[in-house]
């Protein structure tokens, strides 16, 4: 049988999706939400569409993601002193206290996934995948 990259990201995706859900459920925070609201963190008043860039889903997906994380009250949306057709979106004050705990939480499970790893294989694992991502970034250009 020929060993396929493909499938075993994929089963490794749904793997890592389902625990990942366990990680991310207690803070009130959806798998879907947690890129988004991670970005922001990271740079706060991102318009929509360049949300829809940097976490590379849909405009629809952003859409659900951005009302979601809003109604929930960890986000806001203001109009664009400089465009007013553009809303930049903020974290609230209720957004910004998940970030700690969160953060921590992802960092321990993202350190579980490689626990067993040496260091080399971690880079190396860490190399390829980078390499099939940049793949990805050339066909989709």
């Amino acid at each position: 049988m020929e060993k396929s990259i493909g499938k075993l990201i994929t089963y490794l995706s749904r793997c890592i999706q389902q625990e990942l859900k366990n990680v991310v459920v207690p803070f009130d925070i959806s798998v879907g939400e947690e890129p988004y609201y991670m970005a922001l963190t990271k740079q706060d008043g991102l318009t929509q569409d360049e949300l829809t860039k940097l976490v590379k889903v849909d405009k629809a997906g952003t859409a659900r993601m951005v009302k979601s994380l809003e109604q929930k009250g960890y986000i806001t949306r203001e109009t664009d002193p400089k465009d007013k057709r553009n809303k930049k979106i903020h974290l609230t004050e209720r957004g910004r206290l998940k970030y700690e705990p969160l953060s921590r939480a992802l960092k321990e499970f993202n350190q579980k996934l490689t626990s067993e790893w040496t260091d080399e294989q971690y880079e190396i694992v860490y190399q390829s995948l980078e390499m099939l991502k940049k793949n990805f970034e050339i066909d989709n250009k």
